[in-house]
């Protein structure tokens, strides 16, 4: 069945209104009760195939999910019900083949330790939120989930992106300058060796908008080069976690894994096609914020399936 936005909201409105009568419960106890509604929802979504040649089944995309080298999630940052569908994804990957592992845009290199550390028991929840600096904002309830299916079935969780202080250097002072850094801080940053040319950077242009046009030529490089370290760094952090088992999972934003069939389309693609001899199967699953019953021209081709979330809120 397709839930609907209308629906969403009224179950969502229901539930609040029936939450408010409970007094006996705690907000933890509510708050669990909308988590389980909205990973309900979840499993409830349309999903598209990209190609525009329909609807597909749950089932159907786990299998190819589960038989991919690596599975690109591309989420808008912060929405419940898509951030939920992917967790509900992950989770049945995980059942149907468990040499899967998890990777995240959202954890940096040098929070691997504290993910690690978590993972083997050696902290608790709170000493893992405090030594990965996560809260309530930067860590949203099914991404947190995520990583405790991750401990559940024994699997590691990669911290896959660079340090912000490191994607700033490259855009203030360029990819000359991350070189200049000794091996321990090179260890968490890929340098490319260029901004991406052709569909991606314009892509990217039009993204920045009005930035663009008043900015010129020097901030569209210094920008582009921050958002190629970011890809370049995320793609060698999957390369090297083929070494514990397939497929990775990366949860991204979308506009990293969106378009991935035409080189030039997707600089975390071509990244992650350049850093191995491997002939990759990579699978892209993108939610976005919009309702369609069917793929949008527009859309057409922008990953293998397409879900289509709404407006975040709604």
């Amino acid at each position: 069945m397709k839930i609907t936005h209308a629906t969403r909201l009224l179950t969502t409105c229901a539930l609040g209104a029936l939450l408010a009568g409970c007094t006996t419960q705690t907000r933890e106890e509510q708050a669990q009760m909308l988590r389980d509604s909205t990973r309900d929802a979840a499993r409830s979504v349309t999903i598209l195939n990209g190609d525009g040649s329909g609807a597909t089944t749950w089932s159907q995309a786990i299998q190819k999910m589960a038989s991919a080298d690596v599975v690109l999630m591309g989420e808008v940052h912060g929405h419940e019900l898509g951030n939920a569908i992917q967790q509900e994804m992950y989770e049945d990957i995980l059942t149907a083949n468990p040499n899967a592992l998890l990777a995240m845009e959202f954890y940096e290199r040098d929070d691997q330790v504290a993910l690690d550390d978590y993972l083997a028991g050696i902290t608790d929840r709170p000493a893992f939120e405090q030594a990965a600096d996560r809260n309530e904002g930067n860590n949203p309830w099914a991404h947190a989930r995520m990583i405790d299916a991750s401990k559940e079935a024994g699997r590691p969780v990669v911290a896959a992106n660079a340090p912000r202080r490191y994607v700033r250097l490259a855009r203030t002072d360029g990819f000359e300058r991350l070189r200049e850094l000794n091996d321990n801080q090179r260890a968490l940053v890929e340098i490319p060796d260029q901004t991406p040319q052709g569909a991606y950077r314009d892509r990217f242009i039009k993204a920045m908008g009005g930035m663009a046009s008043h900015g010129g030529e020097e901030m569209i490089e210094s920008f582009l080069r921050s958002q190629s370290t970011w890809d370049a760094t995320m793609a060698q952090s999957i390369v090297d976690a083929f070494e514990h088992g397939t497929p990775v999972i990366l949860v991204v934003g979308y506009f990293h894994a969106q378009f991935p069939f035409e080189p030039g389309s997707s600089e975390l693609v071509d990244q992650l096609r350049k850093r191995t001899d491997r002939d990759l199967n990579i699978v892209t699953c993108i939610t976005l914020p919009a309702t369609h019953d069917e793929i949008q021209e527009v859309d057409r081709n922008i990953a293998d399936f397409v879900v289509y979330v709404g407006e975040p809120g709604n």
